[in-house]
């Protein structure tokens, strides 16, 4: 039976439109996963907005006094709080508030655990939960030096922790920050190495903020960055490093892991410390698009990263590898942390429980396990700093 004249021009007509929509569809697919997979590796400068904040007021009836301040994203943050200001001479002071105690729709109240200096309402602060200034905003004496790496010089903060001011002779600490991180990430916790009594050297790698940056200007996410790493540790034993330990935040912790891994100077390495370390990518790029709802787009993003930079994800997956480790670790993760689940990191910790130990922080964000409990924090530091660098062989 023949079709009217008519039906087979309106059939013919719809396979344009059928074509156009599928293509609109593969392009989007595509667009959103390249977008993706460039914020992924792509090395950008770090600019941390730091928001407008005031003191409303001080209520000081009590001990200890506690501050009114203006609520923003950084206020309002879980746990300890750090305020950075300029008095009009241009000298700065610091403070440091505990957790919340009553917030608003406008306002959040904070108790002051120490200062500097007096604050007054109407005062204009800067608050941090990780870290704002050098070392000498926290009373360290401190030198600015340049690590040289395969890219060229990488700047770093060296804190000598001799009793003469001097880093030679003494145990060194090397401390990498993590991805699209600052230096500034390990003013927290500078001055208990310092107290310790070891050198801390905090170093940048390539491409990250002030650091040499290679042709591509990439993140390998610690495939390629444990080399620079290991140019610290060369650094740290031509300056009169005897014992060394290394620190990592987020993927710092990633590229020590890296380093231990691959390079001929992990035996040298005595323990490292991880906070809120990424141990293998291709689960968490299933994990962000599960956060924002792309789950179909997980495997597009990952062929997408290694199409445009190369990316190994074999020579980051830590995962895989877990049981050749031999080195000491201690291990800290926030059961709040949404940029690197904690059962991520649970993984390592529940199947080397002969290497790692696992400090688990209810309600820590990532990399501000210390912000939840300093104190705890840093008794643990120090009892695993003690225990690897045992002062009997000194």
């Amino acid at each position: 039976m023949s079709l009217p004249p008519s039906a087979t021009p309106r059939r013919r007509s719809r396979l344009p439109w059928v074509l156009l929509g599928l293509g609109v569809a593969v392009t989007g697919l595509l667009s959103t996963g390249w977008h993706f997979a460039d914020a992924l590796v792509w090395a950008p400068a770090v600019r941390r907005r730091v928001p407008r904040t005031r003191v409303l007021g001080v209520l000081d009836d009590g001990q200890p006094p506690r501050l009114l301040l203006t609520r923003n994203p950084a206020t309002i943050r879980p746990g300890v709080l750090g305020l950075e200001w300029d008095d009009p001479a241009g000298v700065r002071f610091l403070a440091q508030l505990g957790p919340t105690l009553e917030q608003t729709r406008r306002t959040v109240t904070r108790a002051v655990e120490w200062q500097e200096a007096a604050l007054l309402p109407g005062q204009e602060v800067r608050p941090s939960t990780v870290g704002l200034g050098t070392p000498a905003s926290r009373g360290l004496p401190y030198e600015d030096v340049l690590v040289p790496a395969e890219h060229g010089l990488m700047p770093a903060w060296l804190v000598p922790g001799g009793p003469g001011g001097g880093a030679a002779g003494t145990d060194w600490v090397i401390v990498t920050h993590g991805y699209k991180g600052l230096r500034q990430d390990a003013l927290r916790i500078l001055p208990t190495f310092a107290r310790l009594g070891l050198s801390s050297l905090t170093i940048t790698y390539r491409n990250a903020h002030g650091a040499p940056r290679t042709r591509q200007g990439v993140y390998r996410l610690s495939a390629e960055e444990w080399q620079d790493l290991e140019a610290a540790v060369r650094y740290a034993r031509e300056h009169g490093a005897r014992r060394v330990l290394l620190m990592g935040f987020s993927m710092g912790g990633g590229i020590t892991l890296a380093f231990l891994r691959y390079s001929a100077l992990a035996p040298l390495i005595r323990g490292v410390i991880l906070d809120s370390p990424p141990l293998e990518w291709r689960s968490l790029i299933r994990h962000y698009a599960r956060r924002y709802r792309l789950l179909p787009l997980a495997g597009l993003v990952e062929w997408l990263t290694v199409f445009k930079s190369g990316q190994d994800f074999d020579a980051i997956d830590h995962h895989s590898v877990m049981y050749r480790f031999t080195t000491p670790m201690l291990l800290f993760h926030g059961s709040a942390d949404r940029t690197v689940p904690v059962a991520h990191v649970e993984r390592l910790a529940h199947a080397r429980p002969d290497i790692v130990e696992y400090h688990r922080f209810e309600g820590a964000e990532h990399v501000r396990p210390w912000n939840i409990n300093p104190e705890r924090y840093e008794q643990v530091l120090t009892r695993f700093v003690r225990r690897v660098l045992p002062d009997e062989e000194l």
